[in-house]
């Protein structure tokens, strides 16, 4: 006879995503890692190899979590500025309600790129995703007959780099209104003349 699973694989997952985000790769320990998802280590050696292999999966998940928070935006709005306005806003102004402030993926990249980690090439590519679907929408809008500032190539990689300093900026300014004006004056340099 054998042993079935007794755990929801996905719920381990996101339990894991969250602790992850908080405390990183390298500041999560197995023991606290072990607790947070509820596992013995058999368990979690036999249904994820490692914590690596853990971490990894965690990743695909928050990426994917992006991507569909985005086509979220898009389905809630009438064109893909709005939907890049409601997006932006949103992660930078309700931040506070995530494990941590800063984005998982450059959290991984700023922890783990000096090693040659994996995880952090990972990192990369899905972050290199997400500012994909930023230049379609930014393509899309400009083929509606939006005036943008610049190529869509190169508005989407200086929007991510927005929401990331945003991001970062908002730890140390929590005034909510400022951190609106900031997510404007940002969108509001995309369309510029």
């Amino acid at each position: 006879m054998t042993n079935s699973i007794k755990f929801d694989r996905d719920q381990v997952i996101d339990k894991a995503q969250r602790l992850f985000w908080q405390r990183g790769f390298n500041g999560t320990s197995m023991r606290e890692l072990l607790q947070t998802v509820n596992l013995r280590p058999g368990s979690l050696y036999a249904s994820f190899g490692d914590k690596e292999t853990l971490y990894h999966d965690a990743l695909l998940r928050y990426a994917a979590q992006g991507q569909q928070f985005l086509a979220q935006c898009q389905a809630d709005t009438a064109t893909p500025i709005a939907a890049l306005r409601q997006f932006v806003r949103l992660q930078v102004l309700h931040a506070e309600q995530a494990p941590s402030q800063v984005c998982m993926l450059v959290k991984t990249v700023a922890e783990l790129s000096a090693e040659g980690s994996k995880l952090a090439l990972l990192a990369k590519s899905l972050l290199a995703e997400m500012e994909l679907a930023f230049r379609q929408l930014l393509q899309q809008a400009q083929a509606q007959g939006v005036y943008l500032s610049a190529p869509p190539e190169r508005l989407s990689k200086v929007l991510q780099a927005q929401i990331i300093g945003l991001k970062t900026y908002a730890q140390t300014q929590p005034d909510q209104t400022v951190l609106a004006e900031m997510v404007e004056d940002v969108l509001a340099t995309l369309l510029q003349k």
